[in-house]
């Protein structure tokens, strides 16, 4: 890919050209890394001084809404760079550009030391200006605070992005809830224009990308990951990383690379929290974005919860055992029979017959004593 960049500022000589909403029909898609990624459809109030725009001045709807990358200190902006009290303006050119705006005002208070950015009175002094954008030709780079107001639930939309709309920071307000978002800047929820509905769209973040990081959704309308993103650039892992000293201490920096990872590294390779939790948004107190509930994964034994085994004997649960006597409680055992007349003990055949000889020979002896005793009688 081939890209002129242009030094920053340079638009301040150049008449004010209209935004063009680019277009994106097979997602995902790069995102312009120097120039409209969309347009804003609303306008708002400037609320302090910055640059050419005074205090109470207007932002008009349809202004550029650029990616997170500054084009580049040099020579040409030496009194925009003492304006911000840095007397030696040499100490941060930078010529190559393609840093974040966040990591290019840290850039400057480190190598200034300075306040940067900082409030003096009624002006503001940044590389951007409170509402998130800057020169003649205004143009969008973070925030959009003045275009929509914090009060409610889910931010207002403040601009399109391609195909979808992008609205401002917060996902629900009045719950103090950040929404969880994919490579691209977008992730799938309700908005006020959705009837409840769940649709793809991006949010302003404090962070980089700041705006967005390419067109999304995924190519199966899903959210895109960090490594889908890089794909679609060739900046990102094309050799030329730097160290770059900050404010908050050294950043290894992937120069142009739009696309960062869970720690807001574009070099680092740790998962957008998007990508593995159902949840669509975190409470904004923690200081880095977690999943409180993540997809129901396949079970493995925890301590607080595991699969159901296999049952096996345990002091606390058991699968029933055949009975078997114990003390507290035995199976009643088959009556034992009482104390009773025994049953005649059945006897041989041989036995029988000498009992009925026995008998008969007893009838006989009986007889014939009877005979003789009537003999002596008569």
């Amino acid at each position: 890919m081939t890209m002129v960049v242009l030094p920053l500022m340079l638009c301040l000589h150049l008449a004010a050209a209209a935004c063009t909403n680019p277009t994106c029909s097979s997602p995902p898609c790069a995102a312009a890394l120097l120039g409209d990624v969309g347009c804003t459809t609303v306008s708002g109030t400037e609320t302090l001084k910055h640059e050419l725009v005074a205090a109470g001045g207007t932002i008009s709807s349809n202004a550029h809404i650029y990616g997170p990358f500054e084009a580049g200190f040099t020579s040409k902006q030496d009194s925009i760079i003492k304006n911000w009290g840095c007397s030696t303006p040499s100490v941060v050119y930078d010529a190559d550009g393609g840093k974040d705006i966040n990591v290019a005002e840290k850039f400057v208070a480190h190598a200034c030391n300075i306040q940067f950015p900082r409030t003096v009175g009624t002006e503001y002094i940044g590389v951007v200006g409170p509402c998130g954008g800057h020169t003649g030709d205004y143009h969008f780079h973070r925030s959009f605070s003045c275009l929509y107001s914090e009060a409610g639930g889910h931010s207002s939309k403040v601009g399109d992005v391609a195909s979808y709309s992008m609205y401002g920071k917060w996902e629900d307000f009045a719950g103090n809830k950040l929404p969880f978002l994919d490579a691209c800047g977008g992730h799938f929820g309700p908005t006020p224009e959705s009837s409840g509905a769940n649709v793809y769209h991006y949010h302003a973040q404090d962070r980089a990308p700041l705006t967005i990081g390419c067109h999304g959704p995924s190519a199966s309308g899903g959210l895109v990951g960090i490594s889908q993103c890089r794909a679609l650039y060739t900046e990102c892992g094309d050799g030329d990383q730097k160290t770059i000293e900050t404010a908050d201490g050294s950043v290894t920096y992937d120069l142009f690379c739009p696309c960062y990872d869970a720690d807001g590294s574009n070099v680092g390779t740790k998962e957008l929290p998007a990508l593995s939790t159902s949840e669509i948004s975190y409470d904004a107190s923690g200081s880095t974005p977690s999943p409180s509930s993540s997809p129901t994964p396949v079970p493995s034994p925890s301590a607080s919860s595991s699969p159901t085994p296999v049952p096996t004997p345990s002091s606390s649960s058991s699968p029933t055992p055949a009975p078997s006597p114990s003390a507290p409680s035995s199976p009643t055992p088959s009556p034992s029979p009482s104390p009773s007349t025994p049953s005649p003990t059945p006897m041989s055949g041989s036995k029988v017959d000498a009992a009925v000889r026995a008998y008969l020979g007893n009838i006989q002896i009986t007889s014939v004593a009877l005979m003789l005793l009537l003999r002596l009688l008569y």
